[in-house]
C-alpha cells in the first residue's frame, strides 16, 4: 500500500486538478508552484535568433504572465496526469499557452521546475507513436518510496498491469499476443468475457494500457496478419525497474529473486551499465 507521504501528496496534487480548463479564478491554488525568485532569472533566449529578437520576445511575456502561465502549465499537467495519458506539446500550446506558445520553453522549463520542487515530480519526455510526449512521473527516490506503479485507489488495474509486465520481463522482455492471453487465463483472465473486477479486460490491456504507455503493441512482422505481441512501454521503463518486476514475480511464485538466474543476470549487467552512464 501506498506511505503516507504518498497520502499527502496526492491530496496536494488533487486540491491543484481541477474538472475544467485553467481560469483566472482557479489559479490562486497553484501559485505555490512558482517561486517568484526563479521567475526574476529567467532565460528567455532562443538559440538561432539575434540577441534583439531574443529581448524583444522576452518583453512580449511579462512577469506576471510568466508566472500566471507557469502555474497554468503546471496544473494542466497535474489535470491531464490523472488518466495517465502523455501530452503533447500541441495540447498544451493549444489548451493554455495559446498567444504565448512562442515562449513555450521557457514557461515549460519553470512549470517543470516547480512541479519537482513542491511535489518531488519529473517531467520525463517519451516516444508516442510518430511523435514525442509528456508524462509525470515520482522523481523521489528514499527508502520509503512506494516500490511500485502508484496508480492511487485503482489497485485492481495495478495488480493486472504488472502481472502483464512480470509476464512479458519473464519471456525476454516481448510476448505474444496468444501466449499472454493463454497465461492470463489461467487466472480466469479472458479477453471475449467480462471481468468482474476488470471489465473488459482486452480492452483495458489492448488499448487503455497501450494509450497509457505502459504496454507497447505491435504487429508480428511476416507472421499473421492478426498476430501481435507486447513489449514494455515507455512509462513502465520510467516507472518501474527490472528488479522490481522480479521481485514482483517471485512474491508471486513464493520464491526468492536469486532463485531467477537468468533474470538476475540481466538485471544485474543493465543495472552496472546504468550506473557507468
Amino acid at each position: 500500500m501506498p506511505k503516507a507521504k504518498d497520502k499527502t501528496k496526492r491530496r496536494r496534487i488533487e486540491e491543484l486538478e481541477e474538472d475544467s480548463p485553467p481560469s483566472q479564478s482557479r489559479r490562486r491554488g497553484v501559485s505555490q508552484l512558482v517561486d517568484d525568485d526563479e521567475i526574476e532569472e529567467v532565460d528567455c533566449t532562443q538559440t538561432g535568433k539575434s540577441q534583439s529578437q531574443k529581448t524583444q520576445n522576452y518583453k512580449e511575456l511579462s512577469k506576471e504572465e510568466l508566472k500566471r502561465k507557469t502555474s497554468d502549465v503546471a496544473r494542466y499537467l497535474l489535470f491531464t496526469d490523472r488518466k495517465k495519458y502523455p501530452v503533447k506539446r500541441g495540447d498544451i500550446t493549444k489548451n493554455v499557452l495559446k498567444e504565448h506558445a512562442k515562449s513555450f520553453n521557457e514557461i515549460f522549463d519553470h512549470a517543470k521546475k516547480n512541479l519537482n520542487k513542491v511535489f518531488g515530480i519529473e517531467v520525463e519526455e517519451i516516444d508516442v507513436g510518430k511523435s514525442r510526449g509528456y508524462i509525470l512521473v515520482d522523481g523521489v527516490k528514499s527508502e520509503e518510496q512506494h516500490e511500485l506503479i502508484d496508480w492511487g485507489d485503482d489497485l485492481p488495474k495495478m495488480g493486472l498491469l504488472m502481472v502483464v509486465l512480470g509476464m512479458i520481463f519473464m519471456c525476454d522482455h516481448v510476448i505474444t499476443e496468444s501466449k499472454l492471453w493463454h497465461m492470463l487465463k489461467k487466472l480466469g483472465i479472458e479477453p471475449k468475457k467480462e471481468h468482474e473486477v476488470f471489465g473488459d479486460s482486452e480492452k483495458l490491456i489492448s488499448q487503455e494500457f497501450v494509450r497509457q504507455c505502459y504496454l507497447d503493441r505491435k504487429k508480428v512482422l511476416g507472421g499473421d496478419e492478426a498476430a501481435y505481441e507486447y513489449r514494455w512501454g515507455a512509462r513502465a521503463e520510467k516507472e518501474l525497474t527490472w528488479r522490481q518486476a522480479l521481485k514482483f514475480v517471485s512474491e508471486i511464485y513464493g520464491t526468492q529473486m536469486e532463485d531467477w538466474t537468468a533474470q538476475m543476470k540481466q538485471i544485474t549487467a543493465k543495472e552496472e551499465s546504468d550506473t557507468k552512464g
